[in-house]
């Protein structure tokens, strides 16, 4: 899509597994380049990242090209590839399965990269944003009149593949 414009803005936030506290302060800064080198390998742009004990943020802009599902799976597969083979932690990094996405107009980039950035005061002071920390959906997340693709095919018209 050379002459397509786009822009395409995401927030990204998951776990690491069972919300351990297996991030560690010294290594951190390795973890966020390799996030970084991550990113840009697989087509996005970096925005803002950050990394606490127990979760990571990434805002990112992708192209149309890129599916948020795979490149969430490629980069979270490889930093803990890399993070547990070249930075050999006393605890090995485990990503959670899910994580929360959200898409973003431009004009909230500057806010979203505020609460990023001040990731370590938002949690002292307990100013989190539930929506911006999600890191999983729960079934009770979807509008009212709408099927949650967690309840699957078999109860969902939608998406079953078998007429009645």
């Amino acid at each position: 899509m050379p002459h397509a414009f786009h822009q395409l803005y995401y927030h990204v936030a998951w776990a690491t597994h069972s919300r351990a506290a297996l991030i560690n302060r010294r290594w951190r800064p390795q973890l966020l380049e390799i996030m970084n080198e991550e990113v840009k390998e697989r087509g996005g742009w970096l925005i803002r990242h950050n990394a606490m004990p127990d979760h990571a943020h990434l805002l990112v802009r992708l192209p149309p090209t890129v599916r948020i599902s795979d490149f969430l799976g490629e980069v979270k597969g490889a930093t803990a590839y890399r993070v547990n083979h070249d930075l050999h932690p006393k605890f090995k990094l485990r990503w959670q399965e899910g994580y929360g996405v959200l898409s973003l107009r431009k004009a909230e980039l500057a806010r979203v990269s505020r609460y990023i950035d001040q990731q370590e005061e938002h949690h002292r002071k307990g100013t989190l944003s539930a929506l911006l920390e999600t890191t999983e959906v729960q079934e009770d997340d979807w509008p009212e009149g709408t099927v949650s693709p967690l309840k699957g095919a078999k109860n969902n018209p939608l998406l079953s593949r078998t007429q009645a």
